[in-house]
């Protein structure tokens, strides 16, 4: 698949991104994820991951240099057509952006761990969080994939359990 005009006739579902390609992302051409669409995309560049979501800019030259993509539920793009739609989108790019930054720069990598599957939490339905491969969140805070695993491991709701007494 090539990219064409029709922006719309790209959507993916819950894997790393098959059916749109990457090509796509690198082309330079603005596209936004519509506002009411349920998922998101974690967007993978040489060093570190950018989380996009509903009604951000994608493409263009914020992804030129991306090297893979991964989709989180059915995600659907848009291309914005005024003034006013572009500015919302990038506005939008923009706060995802500034999200993950306050996260990366906190200096404890488990606290980087829970606090990144917590604004996850908050963006996405934990059913698509269970299905996110350790090691693309943990890109998206800065750690590494153990971390994330240690903390998703599930904890014991029994306060002898949690103390190890038995």
């Amino acid at each position: 698949m090539h990219p064409t005009n029709d922006p719309s006739a790209y959507s993916t579902t819950h894997s790393p991104c098959t059916s749109v390609p990457l090509d796509l992302f690198k082309s330079g051409q603005l596209l936004a994820i519509k506002p009411d669409c349920r998922g998101g995309l974690i967007i993978q560049k040489r060093f570190y991951a950018d989380f996009v979501g509903p009604g951000a800019a994608v493409g263009s030259s914020f992804d030129v240099d991306c090297t893979s993509v991964y989709a989180i539920g059915a995600v659907e793009f848009y291309a914005p057509a005024t003034y006013t739609e572009r500015q919302q989108a990038f506005q939008k790019r923009r706060e995802y952006c500034e999200t993950l930054q306050s996260i990366v720069v906190r200096p404890a990598p488990l606290d980087r761990a829970t606090t990144i599957l917590h604004q996850l939490s908050l963006w996405l339905d934990a059913n698509l969080i269970a299905e996110i491969p350790s090691a693309w969140i943990a890109e998206l805070a800065g750690v590494l994939t153990k971390t994330i695993m240690i903390i998703r491991q599930p904890r014991p709701t029994n306060p002898a359990e949690r103390l190890n007494i038995h």
